[in-house]
């Protein structure tokens, strides 16, 4: 309670400090990744604008040091002191991962973490997370953190902007900065580097039930004898919380991603995903390339997770596919050049503000340079 108490006190005294609008800070939530490092390390910068980062740990801290960028460790001297005196807070989730407590007066800009499909933030309503935005005065207490509001979020389109954005962030429509993600921007950028056709096997984590793959849905000797016939390999990429141990040394053509692999690689080098509930497929959106939505466990999963955006139900880009021998038609299918859902993927990308023709971030960067 004290620590609170001090925060908020912080908080208030940091209004009256002078910020530089030529220093901007940034942090994720996910150690040096997602968009807030996409825009930290674009290279577009002609206003010379210091950009900082703020890391969670002494390895991120290394690593972004080796890099050769400026950064400093949360809640060391110097990282209080920019805190304090930068205009800008750029962050991928919560103003926390710099410190609410420096930030009156300053521009707390969210870049978020991508296109929801499950209720986020304020339109909570399920679940353990309940209590922590249910604006009751307990929870205003325990988190001031999450009331101390964003002045701006990135946000593709007004379509996401509609349907979640304005009730999870409780945004007017003038505070959302409608360009692409820079996470997007980088994807698009990037180069396929192997030759084979490769199927990305990515499911989403299940909070209910840890091991939810069985020989059933999952039939390895299956899907690699399919593979060797049509000369295709077979990755899968597990969520990290998820706990399956599996021995694929016999298989020859399916491939374990690690988790230290760079998961923007796997994206590129993907000629097809293959997910169930998990965003993911919006990242993927912009390659154009095929989605095959595996949900075995459709109704399970449902019932037991957060709910879901309608809205995002209603997405049609990919085959939907519930058993493993529907699977393999599809794949068979996509490997033969029949591609049934491209129309309706099209119309996905151009809904979600997916389509676009930046090669960089200098439209969202000349936008916070002029930011009061």
């Amino acid at each position: 309670m004290i620590d609170k108490i001090l925060k908020k006190i912080v908080y208030f005294i940091s209004g009256f400090i002078k910020r530089d609008p030529c220093k901007w800070i940034f942090a994720s939530h996910t150690n040096f990744g997602d968009n807030a490092r996409y825009l930290f390390q674009d290279s577009y910068n002609p206003n010379k604008i210091r950009k900082i980062w703020i890391a969670s740990n002494k390895k991120e801290l290394d690593l972004v040091q080796t890099l050769g960028y400026e950064c400093y460790l949360k809640g060391t001297y110097k990282a209080k002191f920019h805190a304090l005196t930068s205009k800008n807070f750029i962050y991928t989730c919560y103003v926390s991962d710099i410190g609410y407590q420096y930030s009156r007066g300053a521009n707390c800009i969210n870049l978020w973490h991508g296109i929801p499909l499950k209720k986020i933030e304020f339109d909570i309503k399920t679940g353990p997370l309940t209590k922590k935005f249910n604006n009751s005065f307990k929870s205003k207490i325990n988190h001031p953190e999450i009331y101390r509001r964003h002045d701006y979020v990135l946000c593709p389109s007004e379509y996401v902007y509609g349907y979640s954005f304005k009730s999870a962030f409780q945004l007017k429509l003038d505070q959302i900065l409608k360009f692409p993600y820079p996470r997007s921007i980088y994807l698009k950028k990037m180069v396929k580097n192997s030759v084979k056709f490769e199927f990305l096997y990515v499911p989403t984590w299940r909070d209910h039930q840890q091991n939810f793959l069985d020989n059933r849905n999952l039939n390895l000797e299956k899907i690699n004898e399919f593979c060797v016939q049509n000369d295709c390999f077979f990755k899968i990429k597990f969520h990290p919380n998820t706990q399956i141990d599996i021995d694929i040394s016999i298989f020859s053509h399916i491939i374990i991603v690690d988790n230290k692999e760079d998961p923007n690689q796997c994206l590129v080098n993907a000629d097809c995903l293959i997910t169930d509930y998990s965003s993911i497929f919006f990242d993927y959106l912009v390659f154009n390339k095929p989605i095959i939505f595996y949900v075995f466990d459709e109704d399970e999963y449902k019932s037991n997770s957060r709910a879901m955006y309608p809205a995002a139900e209603e997405i049609t880009c990919g085959n939907k596919v519930y058993t493993l021998q529907e699977l393999l038609i599809v794949m068979k299918e996509l490997l033969n050049g029949q591609d049934s859902c491209e129309s309706e993927r099209q119309q996905t990308i151009d809904q979600f503000g997916l389509d676009f023709i930046d090669i960089d971030n200098r439209r969202l960067y000349q936008c916070l340079i002029n930011l009061k």
